[in-house]
């Protein structure tokens, strides 16, 4: 979970309608790693965006940013364009191929209870799946944005 102050953790955001949750992790002691997750409700579909920071000094533990405040890092109009969708911002090629076939964050129809539980069973391989290979999300984070943004631990851009 996110350590800094005033990090969401499951709350309604009544601007999006949808709950939202922030994760964070470090890796090599200077890359903040960003993952939210909004869950709407009204249309049954997840949104995973990661964001990536480069923090000075270095971090030796996640445990360190506790008590900072969040905010600089949220999306924000400075950030915005550095922040990549999971499962639509990262795929190469025409849109119409993976619009059509390739999997995504929501649960599809359904028309009995039975339906209901396999596609709930679908979207929970298809994120656990994701979430044990994140890096290969951070890798194409790499490929499009190619660097983070280099900031203070309160947010600061250096």
């Amino acid at each position: 979970m996110s350590p800094f102050n005033g990090a969401w953790h499951g709350e309604y955001d009544k601007n999006n309608r949808s709950y939202t949750y922030q994760f964070c992790r470090i890796r090599q002691k200077i890359y903040l790693d960003i993952l939210y997750v909004s869950i709407y409700q009204e249309d049954n579909r997840m949104n995973f965006h990661l964001y990536i920071n480069e923090l000075f000094p270095s971090v030796n533990s996640i445990d360190e940013l506790r008590g900072y405040e969040g905010l600089p890092f949220s999306v924000t109009v400075k950030n915005k364009s550095k922040y990549m969708r999971l499962r639509s911002d990262d795929y190469k090629g025409p849109p119409l191929f993976y619009m059509l076939f390739l999997p995504e964050y929501k649960i599809g129809r359904y028309y009995t209870k039975s339906g209901y539980e396999r596609e709930i069973k679908k979207l929970k391989k298809l994120i656990k799946s994701d979430m044990e290979n994140i890096d290969h999300f951070v890798k194409r984070w790499y490929e499009i944005y190619r660097n983070p943004i280099k900031t203070t631990w309160e947010g600061d851009p250096i």
